[in-house]
């Protein structure tokens, strides 16, 4: 049987924690940066829809998605990451994920931002939150630059079990079976069925049927002004 509360928080980020999907956002502000050629948004979009399908061509994508990090340093990286946090991420916070993730700090039990966007765009908002443990998509270094690769196994889909899994063993008291997770979409689902404590965040019609036939909790979050 689950504990009364939960030994472990994990949030989903894009339309769970934000309204907003960063992967399209990066690509919108490399965009406005004139970093990327405009017809990048379409693309960017083209891929976003294939995601929320779950048709999602994995490889196509990390072409696309990583190429303005390949052949760059972390250094050089930083300063345009964190002003697409602030321009297009920090206002889309919506305030009930504010609320419920400083509760979550509140319990002292280990609070995590599990996503599929790359560590290094999400970095900044894990920060600002003060979430401590962030797991994404980790970008692959080799000599101190980018390769545009990816380290290890894609954080999207049911990629995102075997991360969680392997955080809770090599922290003392945490399991699935006793962890709650926040997530909006299709893709949450394979991880949803495997916590105690499984939110539903603004689902669509997918995720909102799995949520009702299997009792979770659907929490409503209103769309920040912005």
């Amino acid at each position: 049987m689950p504990s009364p509360q939960p030994t472990v928080f994990f949030f989903d980020m894009d339309h769970t924690l934000i309204a907003n999907d960063c992967d399209v956002s990066w690509i919108t502000f490399l965009v406005r940066e004139r970093l990327a050629p405009a017809d990048s948004l379409e693309q960017a979009d083209r891929f976003f829809q294939l995601y929320a399908a779950g048709k999602l061509p994995l490889e196509d994508f990390f072409a696309f998605q990583f190429a303005r990090f390949k052949g760059r340093t972390p250094a050089a990286m930083a300063p345009l990451v964190e002003r697409h946090f602030t321009t297009l991420v920090r206002d889309r916070i919506y305030p009930q994920a504010r609320k419920i993730v400083a509760a979550a700090l509140a319990t002292g039990r280990p609070v995590v931002l599990l996503t599929a966007t790359n560590e290094v765009v999400a970095a900044p908002l894990a920060a600002y939150l003060q979430i401590p443990h962030l797991i994404g998509t980790r970008l692959e270094l080799h000599a101190g630059r980018y390769t545009g690769r990816i380290a290890g196994a894609y954080c999207g889909g049911t990629g995102k079990i075997g991360h969680a899994e392997a955080f809770c063993r090599n922290h003392p008291g945490c399991s699935l079976a006793e962890a709650a997770y926040y997530g909006d979409s299709a893709n949450d689902i394979p991880l949803l069925e495997r916590v105690g404590f499984p939110h539903a965040v603004n689902p669509g019609d997918t995720l909102r049927a799995a949520a009702q036939a299997r009792g979770w909790t659907i929490d409503r979050f209103t769309k920040p002004h912005f």
